[in-house]
């Protein structure tokens, strides 16, 4: 009765530890590329480095570089987030599946980005050698240099910027900072590159297949 009992005991433990799991987004569609300019490259679980194109899939575990004269916009399907790549950058894009849409996280090395996101849904990290972003709904800038560096320009919203020795909140019109060995700090944001902005208004009608294989369609329109 006592091994009964534990085989049991195991087989509830095991059945709560699946239950409580994130469903990860392995092969799913989770962004299409709105715009690519110059040189940029897409990598995935199952193919090297290929030239990335407008009107292309990105999956979950993704990776996209740029050039010296590259841009890539990009579009996540489920909330149109919208996340934009400056030149010399590379970045990978992990998703979760949440039951409020995807949670996203974005590696970065180095490189720039922009992001505008949607709140009220899966949520989105930026991380990088020396810290996490954690937004919930904002527009902001990304930069890391080339020894891990992390600066965050809050455009609108509230961005939280930590690592290991704190956490500090970004608001609209302000710059934080962190570096590998040392606390995050904010300040006053005086002026910075605003090149996300240089965009015209585009519309686009897209297919895509979700992640019960139902095909759905979905116009996009966007400024910046």
């Amino acid at each position: 009765m006592q091994t009964i009992n534990r085989v049991s005991g195991i087989i509830a433990a095991l059945c709560c530890f699946v239950l409580f799991q994130p469903a990860r987004s392995e092969n799913i569609e989770v962004a299409f590329v709105l715009k690519v300019t110059g040189e940029a490259q897409v990598k995935s679980s199952a193919a090297d480095w290929s030239p990335l194109k407008k009107g292309a899939r990105l999956h979950n575990q993704d990776q996209i570089r740029t050039g010296a004269n590259g841009l890539v916009a990009i579009v996540f399907l489920d909330d149109k987030t919208m996340m934009k790549i400056r030149a010399d950058s590379e970045v990978r894009i992990e998703t979760t599946t949440t039951e409020k849409g995807l949670h996203k996280r974005v590696l970065m090395e180095m490189g720039q980005m922009w992001s505008r996101v949607v709140p009220g849904r899966g949520g989105f990290q930026l991380e990088t050698p020396s810290s996490v972003a954690a937004v919930k709904g904002t527009e902001f800038y990304g930069m890391i240099d080339e020894n891990g560096e992390t600066v965050i320009i809050g455009i609108e919203g509230i961005i939280q910027l930590y690592n290991q020795l704190g956490s500090v909140l970004v608001k609209k019109g302000e710059t934080g900072r962190a570096a590998k060995r040392s606390q995050p700090e904010v300040t006053a944001t005086t002026e910075f590159d605003n090149w996300a902005a240089e965009d015209k208004v585009q519309e686009l009608d897209l297919e895509y297949q979700n992640d019960a294989g139902e095909k759905k369609h979905l116009k996009i329109r966007y400024t910046k």
